[in-house]
């Protein structure tokens, strides 16, 4: 997720308080209109295509006859395994939410839902964030539940990614020399994880310094009032405290958060199979962390552009011909990016005529 106002009135949504007439005009000046932030992404995205796609697409057109050799069935098992993904990954959400949750069925519809507005609005993990957390708020989850459980959910889910790269490292350790790419994405895994790890160690050990920190640094910032982060904060405090004295929880969080990311890797696995080139396991969860990683920069809807930009190349290196590696990898993108975009409208659309329409009792936040 990207920060920006929709993240700061979340938290202010959180605890009810509402931003001052001051600090909102404040807010309008500090952040660019969207009609700015489209036209750079756009941008962005056409300086990616035309370095970077383009040059390896006239060798594809040439091998297209490759298509003519396609396995049918293999392509069906993609599709299955990317369906799969998505349903591991809405289990993280209800196991993160805990009992009084809403039914899974509903998680999965507002996931779905969440992924498509991602896919098509540019810098849309804040826009999608926000729609996610309304619709939660919406099926009676406690807004504070609902901020600090997409927290938690997100922070895991890249943790586990991070394992997945880390794997494909150790299995590939001679496989590959230097590589820019990789070195970013190692630092990048490195990094959140030392993150991860000091922020649980405070939120469980040293809450209230944090909180008092946090309710310093808040009282200097606009939109951000002390109060609410506060509250934010004892809670994902509460949270965190609740999952690691709750091993199963915590096991069964872990394995859904890998299963999602090894899911979507085998279905990239399956397409490459299809087009008559498996490719080892070290270096499929290397070149699928690599892209997954770099896609979380906040430049183009879904790091559309970005991860064929990344992946295509990095198949390239590892020997495969790079016709196969086009179409290998535009043909996992169809599934993995572009397949949930018409789900996520029937999501929405199933939510509104089933779920939306009745208003749902509000469960009670975590208590503090």
């Amino acid at each position: 997720m990207t920060p920006g106002s929709a993240g700061a009135r979340s938290v202010a949504a959180a605890t009810g308080s509402v931003p001052s007439a001051r600090s909102a005009k404040l807010a309008q000046l500090l952040h660019p209109p969207r009609w700015l932030v489209v036209v750079v992404a756009l941008a962005v995205l056409a300086v990616i295509v035309w370095l970077v796609v383009i040059p390896q697409y006239s060798s594809a057109v040439r091998s297209l006859a490759t298509l003519e050799s396609l396995s049918v069935p293999l392509v069906a098992l993609a599709v299955v395994l990317e369906l799969a993904s998505l349903v591991a990954f809405s289990g993280m959400t209800a196991t993160v939410l805990g009992q009084g949750r809403p039914h899974y069925s509903t998680l999965l519809r507002i996931d779905l839902t969440d992924l498509g507005l991602n896919h098509v609005v540019p810098g849309g993990g804040t826009t999608s964030a926000a729609v996610r957390f309304g619709l939660l708020k919406r099926v009676g989850v406690a807004s504070a539940d609902a901020l600090t459980g997409a927290a938690i959910e997100v922070s895991a889910s890249n943790l586990m990614l991070g394992v997945v790269f880390g794997a494909g490292l150790v299995l590939s350790i001679t496989s590959f020399g230097a590589n820019a790419a990789i070195a970013v994405a190692t630092v990048m895994v490195a990094a959140f994880f030392v993150l991860a790890i000091l922020v649980c160690w405070i939120l469980t050990r040293h809450s209230r310094r944090a909180v008092t920190v946090a309710r310093e640094l808040a009282g200097r910032l606009p939109l951000i009032e002390p109060d609410a982060v506060e509250r934010v904060i004892l809670i994902m405090a509460a949270r965190i405290t609740e999952l690691l004295s709750d091993s199963r929880r915590l096991l069964r969080l872990a394995v859904l958060g890998a299963l999602n990311w090894l899911l979507d890797a085998g279905a990239l696995w399956v397409v490459l199979a299809a087009f008559g080139s498996p490719i080892s396991p070290g270096v499929l969860l290397i070149v699928y962390g690599l892209g997954s990683i770099l896609a979380m920069l906040p430049i183009t809807p879904g790091g559309i552009g970005i991860v064929e930009g990344v992946m295509v190349p990095a198949l390239v290196a590892f020997g495969f011909p790079a016709p196969v590696a086009l179409l290998g990898v535009v043909g996992w993108r169809l599934m993995e990016y572009w397949l949930p975009i018409p789900l996520a409208a029937a999501a929405y659309l199933s939510l509104r005529v089933t779920v939306l329409r009745r208003k749902a009792p509000t469960r009670p936040p975590v208590s503090i």
